[in-house]
Order: C-alpha cells, then sequence, then structure tokens
C-alpha cells in the first residue's frame, strides 16, 4: 500500500511531467506557427519557396527558436494554470475553461510587454499581425488543454 506521502509525491512528479511536456509542446507549435508566417511573408516578396527551403526553415527554427517560445510560455502557462486552479475552485467555473483563456490573455500580454521593450520593432514576427498574434495564443492555450488533459484524473 502507498503512503499519503508517496502518492503526494507521485501526484507532484505526474504534475511536473505534464507541465513539461504541455510547455514543450506549446512552445513547438508556437515555433511551427511563427515559421508559417515567416515563411509566408518570405513567399509574398520571392512569389516561391521550394518545399525544402520551407521544410529546413521550420526544422531550424524547431531547434533555434523554440527555446525563446519556452522561455516566454513557461511564467504564462505556469500562472494561468495557477490561476484556473485558485478561480476554479472559489467559482466553480470550468478549469479547463479558464486555463485555455488565461494562457491565451497571458500569452498576449508577454507579446505585448515584450514587443514595448525589445530593441527592434518586435521579438517575434509573426506578432506584428493581429492574426499572428492571436496563433500564438492559441498555441499558449493549446498548452493549457494539454496540461489540463494530462492532469485529469479519471472518473
Amino acid at each position: 500500500m502507498q503512503t499519503s506521502t508517496e502518492v503526494t509525491g507521485n501526484s507532484k512528479l505526474k504534475r511536473l511531467m505534464a507541465f513539461g511536456i504541455a510547455l514543450l509542446l506549446a512552445a513547438a507549435l508556437g515555433s511551427i506557427v511563427q515559421s508559417q508566417f515567416n515563411l509566408l511573408a518570405i513567399a509574398a516578396l520571392v512569389k516561391q519557396v521550394s518545399f525544402a527551403d520551407w521544410f529546413n526553415t521550420v526544422w531550424f527554427d524547431l531547434r533555434f527558436f523554440t527555446p525563446t517560445m519556452l522561455v516566454i510560455l513557461a511564467p504564462v502557462l505556469l500562472l494561468a494554470l495557477v490561476a484556473s486552479r485558485l478561480l476554479g475552485n472559489i467559482a466553480g467555473i470550468s478549469r479547463l475553461w479558464l486555463a485555455v483563456a488565461g494562457s491565451a490573455v497571458g500569452f498576449l500580454l508577454a507579446l505585448w510587454a515584450i514587443n514595448n521593450l525589445a530593441p527592434m520593432p518586435t521579438l517575434i514576427a509573426a506578432s506584428r499581425s493581429v492574426q499572428g498574434s492571436l496563433a500564438l495564443a492559441l498555441c499558449a492555450a493549446a498548452g493549457a488543454a494539454i496540461y489540463i488533459r494530462l492532469t485529469r484524473t479519471s472518473v
């Protein structure tokens, strides 16, 4: 039989692993989205981008831009998940929807702050448009949904 300390330890490890998986998937998805917006802008200028160039760019961004997304997403996702847990318990609102909305709004706020503090026009090119910013916010929301799904207890 497991003691309550072992169960608590397993639960914390499960939540930590779920957070890592959700964060990594959301960051990779955000990196892919960022790549698509950049490649579409390039394609509009040169009229054609080969499949090899498209693939190599996405692969490059997955390896080298995903860490940037991880740094931006980690605090946003953590705050959204903690807030959703607290507010969900207090208000009785669905934790999933609170986490999804909180992470999307939190990421939009993070983009706004980054774009106002960065020395260049924008750190993340996809955030230059409303569509790009919303697409990136949906990546953060997906991370929250993945976490909630991975930590949901079976009933």
